[in-house]
Parts: structure tokens; C-alpha cells; sequence
């Protein structure tokens, strides 16, 4: 795609590499103290019950009109932002909403958000944000990583009210499979096992000795995963059902009502996963779609209907053109800015070599990791999560480089520090991915590991690290929850307005293949805007043509004119201050 189990960031990608950003500038207004719960994003899948069709009166829930369990729906509850400190024009609440929006005998859930207030003498509704994951926590994005990032791109016309979606963050009920005093935590369930610490491999293995190791290593991971799920499923139960995209775009016109009165448009910015969410948004409810962006373009399509083992090589065909680009400019920089480079003009190849031979050593003599918060030992596997997420987030070039320049050197306690919190999200993104693929067969061991042999072969070698990114999104074959509405298309509805896609030529996860794929869906109910730049969404190099577009489309609908591209202000290694 994306808090860290390298599934959590942004978008909802990472926040291993979070603490790197101690001390950064950004070309916004504030610190970007957290990368983005975007990432990595990207990945979900499951179940049946086909409701497509299906409306449900959220107007009449919304003015309290249900009886039974359904009396405090709408009822928002304002309190402190605690434990974040204040920020100025921010406040935090939560909302009584529907738990199951065909079923009032099921009670209600709690949404948490926070809210960024417009400036402008009379706003023009609101603007819902999605960071990404899932997983990623919205109340957290306004609340105290970066609202003025989402403001600088929005406007000052809006209303930004980033919430925690079903079973993240703050919202009840929360995922939480674990930490319930027997099962212990899911950093303890994973750790050192293949789920925490990747895929030990290295580029110049035999075919065939390739594939022996990864039918053990995907052998245990499916083991892993079936009872991670059985056991999320004892502690969770029912709870469970409420997770999906579907309901989650259900409290957005739920919440859109409340908020903005029952004929107002729904309006969405979302990033990787906020993709799918806008385009499950835009599809089941064509007529309520106001200003929609959409950024670092998941194949909605392929999410909801394919089992997740077979979307690699669709969404990583850039991973090699970003990860070429990344040698490229360190090139540029040299050694004074890029720590992975040892002389000036340095040949890209020659520092990809290098790079390349150290994290192959790993998979042969791991290096030992005593000077960190985290200490083990630093394999090939978990270097390559490391890389993988630094790669998604340009902006940290500098200081990746500089962690695998250490650990070059002996002292891997960077890229430890960095990775040593997997894990600590329990399931949330699980939840959802689940909740939204299809039951399906279970695959055989031997056909996962021929698709990433093809894939590691033909798309990307990246393969490797990316899966163990989304290992949550694997393994959906396991989960035996079912949620009351699924949808999975059609994705080709004519919208009251068009939505704005966004997509980056170089964006190692969500390639702008998917972003061209989708504006073809849509067709005049949309329009493409690419970035010509690397990196998992457009957040991470500043573009004041993004921002130009941005901010036209949602102060009065303006679309790009056909076929725009933009460029960044500033590289990778050119945007530390």
C-alpha cells in the first residue's frame, strides 16, 4: 500500500520509520510527525452475502426515529483530544452510529474522529478523510499528526473530519484479537516467526532452491494465519462482522447527514486504501458522491473479487522503476546527502550492487543487534521490509540510506529501532481485508509459491518484501466471519460528480495502471491527474501543481484538463532541511 507491522502504514503504510522523522521540515505548515498510515497498503479481501442493491434509510436512523437498540443513533459526544495536545480550530467527539445498518437488534458503534474546522465565514460542508491502511486511525491524522498537510491541499472552505473506521483506533468495537490476558499480544504472536521477520532470501538462489525455501516459509505463514484467525475469532465473535469497507461507507452517509444535512453530497479525500473506500463510495452510492480524491490508486476491482496471493503482480509493476530511481538520485546527491554512496557520481548500479550483496549476506549470517530498544538480529527479510517502506516515502530517502549505511557498517540498530514494533496493531487490517474478498478455495501452498516465483521473475523482485508487508491481507481463506453486505461492483456507475485520481508514474504498490483503470471505469465521472514522480501516493515530494488542482476541485469542482501531469518541486535527497 500501510502503525508497524509494516501493514499499518501509510498510507496506513508504516510507522516503523515514524521516529525518522524527528527533525524533518516539510513544505507544509508542521511536522509531519508520522508518516501516514497509508501504506502498504493495500490489501483486502472477503465474503459472501451479496447485498449490492440494498439501501438502507440512514436518514430516518439519523433523526432518531428507530426504536429498540437504535435510540442514541447521531448522538455526537465532543470531548478533549486527549492525550494529544490541543491543536488550534481542532476538536474530537464521537458518533453513535448503526452497527449493522440492515439489523437495529445489533446495536450500535461508537466512531471516533476529530475535526479540523473551516476557516471561511460560512463552510461549505465537510470534507471526510481516509489515511490509508486500513488500519490507519483519521482522529489520529487531525487530530495530531498533520492537519495542516490535509488543509494546505483541501482549502479553508471545508470542514476535515478524519475518523477511525470499524475496528481501528479508537473506535468501538475494536479489533482487538488479542490482549485479552490469555492469548498475550500479537507482537508476542508473531515475533521471530515468518510474519515478523519476512522472507530470508537472497537474489542469487537457484530457481529451484528458491522455491524449496518459500514452500517451508509460506508453509508456516499459512499456519500462522489460520490461527491468528481462529483466535481472533473465539475472542471477537460476532464483532467481527462489522469491519468491511461496505458499512464503513455506510457510516459515511450516515455521518455525511449528521454533519451536513441530509441532502448534502458526500465529499472524501483518501489515500491507498482510502482509494478502495472512495471507490466502494462512488459505486454504491453514485448519487450521494460530492468532491472525492483519491490517491495512490488501489484496484478496487481486483481487492474485491481475487484472492489477495494473486494481486502482486498487477499492483508492483513500478516497484522497480521506483526502487531505480531511489539509486538514481542518491547517485545525484552523493555521499554527503546519500550515506549509501561512497564517492561523488557514484554509478547507480554500482550502489545497488553494493546494497543488494549486503542484504543477500543476511540471509546467510544475520547481524547482530545489541544498541537497540529492539535487539535481535537483523535478517535479509527484515531488510528488505525496511527498504520496501522506505521506498514507498521519498521524502525519507536520506535517512534510509543512512540506516543501511550503519548497518553496513556493523550497527543495524536504525533499521531495528525502525522495524522492532510489528505487530503492535493487532488485527484491524485483517478485519477489514477479510471482511471485503470473497470466500474462495484455499489455495495450495505450491500455487502461492509459483505466483511469487512468477511474480519475483517477471514483475518485480520486490515481491518478496511486499508480500510480508500484506501478509494481513493473506490467509482470508481462513476467516469464517461473514458481514452483512459485501459489495464487489459493478465499478462503472455514472456519479452526480466527478471524482478527482491521482496516481504517481513511479509508486512502488498502487501503479498508475490501477489510476488509468479506473478513470476508464468511470469515464466522464472522473478525471486522472498523475504525478511524474516516485514514491506510494503524492504526499511525499511536495507538488504546488497538486496542490494548484487540489484545491480548484474542491473550491468549486474544477477538473484538470485532460491529460496533466506534474512535477515535484523537490527530489528525494533535495527536500531535507
Amino acid at each position: 500500500m500501510v502503525a508497524w507491522h509494516m501493514n499499518s502504514l501509510p498510507i496506513d503504510g508504516p510507522k516503523g520509520l515514524d521516529h525518522l522523522l524527528q527533525g524533518r521540515r516539510w513544505y507544509t505548515h508542521k511536522i509531519f510527525r508520522t508518516c501516514v498510515a497509508l501504506a502498504v497498503l493495500l490489501t483486502i479481501p472477503c465474503w459472501l452475502n451479496h447485498r449490492t442493491n440494498i439501501q438502507v434509510d440512514t436518514e430516518t436512523a439519523a433523526f432518531g426515529q428507530f426504536t429498540g437498540n437504535w435510540p442514541e443513533v447521531g448522538k455526537i459526544s465532543w470531548k478533549s483530544c486527549h492525550p494529544h495536545p490541543p491543536l488550534n480550530n481542532v476538536d474530537c467527539g464521537d458518533i453513535v452510529v448503526p452497527k449493522d445498518y440492515f439489523n437495529p437488534r445489533a446495536g450500535t458503534a461508537t466512531i471516533a474522529f476529530a475535526r479540523l474546522k473551516s476557516k471561511a465565514s460560512l463552510s461549505k460542508g465537510t470534507v471526510f478523510f481516509n489515511p490509508g491502511g486500513p488500519g490507519g486511525s483519521g482522529k489520529s491524522w487531525i487530530a495530531e499528526i498533520n492537519p495542516y498537510y490535509i488543509r494546505n491541499m483541501v482549502g479553508e472552505e471545508y470542514d476535515i473530519i478524519g475518523f477511525d473506521p470499524r475496528g481501528v483506533g479508537e473506535t468501538v468495537p475494536q479489533t482487538r484479537c488479542f490482549n485479552d490476558g490469555n492469548t498475550g499480544s500479537y507482537a508476542n504472536f508473531i515475533r521471530n516467526t515468518v510474519l515478523e521477520r519476512g522472507y530470508d532470501v537472497a537474489s542469487n538462489m537457484s530457481t529451484a532452491e528458491l522455491r524449496s525455501m518459500l514452500l517451508v516459509k509460506t508453509a508456516e505463514a499459512d499456519a500462522l494465519l489460520r490461527t491468528q484467525f481462529e483466535i481472533c475469532r473465539q475472542n471477537m465473535g460476532e464483532e467481527l462482522r462489522y469491519m468491511g469497507t461496505s458499512t464503513v461507507v455506510r457510516d459515511l452517509d450516515f455521518m455525511s447527514k449528521i454533519f451536513d444535512g441530509t441532502d448534502a453530497p458526500i465529499n472524501l479525500y483518501g489515500l491507498s486504501y482510502g482509494s478502495v473506500l472512495g471507490q466502494y463510495l462512488a459505486n454504491m452510492l453514485p448519487d450521494r458522491v460530492g468532491r472525492v480524491v483519491i490517491d495512490g490508486v488501489v484496484d478496487a476491482e481486483s481487492w474485491a473479487n481475487q484472492p489477495a496471493y494473486l494481486w502482486h503482480r498487477q499492483w508492483i509493476v513500478n516497484s522497480e522503476a521506483t526502487y531505480d530511481i531511489f539509486f538514481k538520485t542518491c547517485s545525484e546527491a552523493g555521499p554527503s546527502i546519500c550515506s549509501i554512496a561512497t564517492v561523488e557520481q557514484e554509478a547507480p548500479d554500482a550502489i545497488k550492487t553494493r546494497l543488494e550483496s549486503f542484504i543477500d549476506g543476511l540471509t546467510y549470517q544475520p547481524l547482530s543487534i545489541t544498541n537497540s530498544k529492539h535487539p535481535s538480529i537483523l535478517t535479509s527479510g527484515r531488510a528488505r521490509k525496511f527498504l520496501i517502506d522506505g521506498i514507498y516515502r521519498p521524502s525519507l530517502w536520506p535517512l534510509v540510506a543512512t540506516a543501511f549505511a550503519k548497518a553496513m557498517d556493523g550497527d543495524g540498530s536504525a533499521i531495528m529501532d525502525a522495524i522492532g514494533t510489528a505487530g503492535e496493531r493487532d488485527l484491524a487490517r485483517a478485519a477489514v481485508s477479510c471482511n471485503d474478498q470473497p470466500h474462495f478455495d484455499a489455495p495450495k501452498i505450491e500455487d502461492i509459491v509459483d505466483e511469487q516465483l512468477y511474480t519475483y521473475q517477471n514483475v518485480s523482485r520486490f515481491i518478496f518484501a511486499v508480500a510480508n508487508l500484506e501478509n494481513a491481507d493473506f490467509g482470508c481463506q481462513h476467516w469464517s466471519i461473514t458481514p452483512p453486505e459485501r459489495f464487489h461492483g459493478p465499478w462503472s456507475h455514472t456519479l452526480k460528480n466527478p471524482i478527482l485520481i491521482l496516481s504517481n508514474t513511479a509508486d512502488p504498490v498502487t501503479p498508475l495502471a490501477s489510476g488509468k483503470k479506473v478513470q476508464e471505469q468511470l469515464g466522464n465521472s472522473s478525471r486522472l491527474l498523475v504525478l511524474d514522480g516516485p514514491g506510494h501516493t503524492s504526499i511525499f515530494l511536495p507538488s504546488s501543481c497538486i496542490k494548484e488542482h487540489m484545491n480548484a476541485y474542491f473550491a468549486n469542482g474544477r477538473l484538470p484538463p485532460e491529460g496533466t501531469v506534474c512535477s515535484v518541486d523537490l527530489g528525494p535527497f533535495s527536500s531535507q532541511t
